[in-house]
């Protein structure tokens, strides 16, 4: 007779059928050393600059590129609206590629390690954009496909996997929320530093070798040589942790739907999401109509250099962000960082011909980049979440979101940029714009990125994860999860 079938006893309440279901059984529930708060804050030598160098060398891949559509439109001479609208479907493309990244990364076993393979993608990247700056002669629809490939090889591929496996391979090198405050706010320090000398940099460059045959095709190789190198010091010189028995067992119980469950009960990752796509929209808009704006409406695209300068102001700021942790909080400090940034694409604006003002709006516009440097801790966060509410970790999933986030927003971008450009009449090999193209081209520059950033500011307030981390790690440390902890967190 089974347990089932017996008579309870007096004063035995019956024992319960089980459930007959096709869901594993989940694992008892042990310490998650990953996810463990380390006492020691130290860092190991020069671990900061180290880790920050793929992301250098994205970082100012991403500079580069922006100036693609502008070499498309200036240069090549293809219609704005055209180049906008295939820019947005390899956006598409990339969005489509995510998640499925995403998912192989999670099951990823090598070695080497989950992410660190992919550290080798920063190779293809940049031949990739050495070769989308050099389009051959040919007809306007074999040279719109040229560019299309190329643009999707970089972005849908090579940027996906480097992104989406970015904070997996952080939060799998290193343990405690002090130490990943640490590490993003040096490794954004240097990334604000190298993109800014690039921006600085790349004006002056397509001002001098911009027209001369081969010219873009020399700029990128300038930048693409060293930092092919430099990209790759974090793969040669940075180990990821041992696995633990949570990674095993979370990755052999979990299939596609239930890590989609998984990822879509976080709300937490999603508010994030929808806050680094504004994001995204806000910086490439700004990128590409950048040299737009300081072409025609100030009359000098050297200028554009002076905003590449102003960005060393970030890794100043930067430097607080360890303390702002534990006093005011991650996300106040963002918070001050958009409203710098609203108060400048205000005075755009408000005098988009007055030089000095226009510097000192670009200026404060800058502080958009507080958010966005500091968008691996945050999802770091959502990760650590998301393991405590569900008990699945899916890290490359999650962050996988900001790898899509981005992509649509800058498909979104790229594409806003050069159809509304197109439509208000801009003729890229006229040497005067109509005051209709001008006026676009302020609006796009200035007012669109103010209601963003408003926008993005008010969905800051929706995210109240941050002051519940410390409690949620120690959970996790202890092996207690969302269904048996004393914490709520609304």
């Amino acid at each position: 007779m089974s347990t089932s079938d017996r008579p309870a006893t007096p004063g035995q309440a019956p024992t319960a059928e089980p459930l007959d279901t096709d869901a594993p059984p989940r694992p008892e529930a042990s310490p998650d050393s990953q996810t463990a708060l380390g006492k020691d804050t130290k860092l190991p030598l020069l671990f900061s600059t180290r880790f920050a160098t793929s992301s250098i060398a994205m970082g100012v891949n991403i500079v580069v590129l922006a100036q693609l559509t502008f070499y498309a439109t200036d240069i090549v001479g293809l219609p704005p609206a055209l180049i906008g609208g295939l820019f947005l479907a390899a956006k598409i493309i990339d969005a489509i590629a995510d998640f499925p990244i995403g998912f192989m990364i999670d099951r990823t076993k090598t070695r080497l390690g989950k992410a660190r393979p992919y550290e080798l993608f920063i190779i293809p990247m940049w031949l990739l954009t050495v070769a989308a700056f050099s389009v051959p002669e040919m007809s306007q629809f074999w040279q719109a496909t040229y560019l299309f490939v190329m643009f999707v090889l970089i972005t849908s591929v090579c940027q996906t996997y480097l992104m989406t496996s970015g904070a997996v391979y952080l939060k799998r090198s290193l343990r405690g929320e002090v130490r990943y405050a640490k590490v993003i706010s040096r490794q954004g320090m240097l990334i604000i530093f190298f993109s800014a000398a690039a921006a600085i940099l790349l004006p002056q460059l397509m001002a001098t070798w911009g027209t001369e045959p081969g010219g873009y095709t020399k700029i990128a190789l300038l930048y693409a040589i060293p930092l092919m190198i430099i990209g790759l010091v974090r793969f040669f010189t940075i180990k990821e942790l041992p696995e633990d028995k949570t990674d095993h067992d979370t990755e052999e119980r979990l299939g596609v739907r239930a890590t989609f469950r998984a990822l879509l009960s976080n709300r937490y990752v999603l508010i994030m999401a929808a806050i680094l796509m504004l994001s995204s929209i806000v910086s490439a808009i700004g990128a590409a109509t950048g040299t737009y704006f300081f072409k025609y409406i100030l009359g000098d695209l050297g200028l554009a250099s002076i905003g590449g300068i102003t960005t060393a102001i970030i890794p100043l700021v930067l430097i607080l962000f360890p303390v702002a942790v534990r006093t005011i909080g991650a996300m106040n400090f963002a918070r001050i960082g958009l409203v710098l940034a609203m108060v400048g694409y205000a005075l755009v604006a408000v005098a988009p011909t007055n030089v000095p003002l226009v510097l000192v709006g670009v200026t404060l516009q800058i502080f958009t980049a507080v958010l966005v440097t500091l968008a691996s801790y945050f999802l770091i966060q959502t990760m650590t979440y998301g393991e405590w509410k569900t008990g699945e970790r899916i890290d490359a999933v999650t962050n996988s979101l900001q790898g899509f986030a981005s992509q649509v927003g800058q498909g979104v971008a790229i594409a806003t940029v050069g159809i509304i450009i197109g439509a208000a009449g801009y003729n890229g090999l006229a040497e005067v714009q109509s005051p209709a193209v001008k006026s676009t081209i302020i609006a796009l520059y200035s007012l669109v990125p103010l209601v963003l950033t408003g926008i993005m500011l008010a969905l800051t307030y929706l995210y109240k994860l941050d002051r519940h981390i410390p409690a949620i790690q120690a959970d996790l440390a202890a092996g207690v999860h969302a269904d048996t902890s004393s914490i709520k967190v609304v």
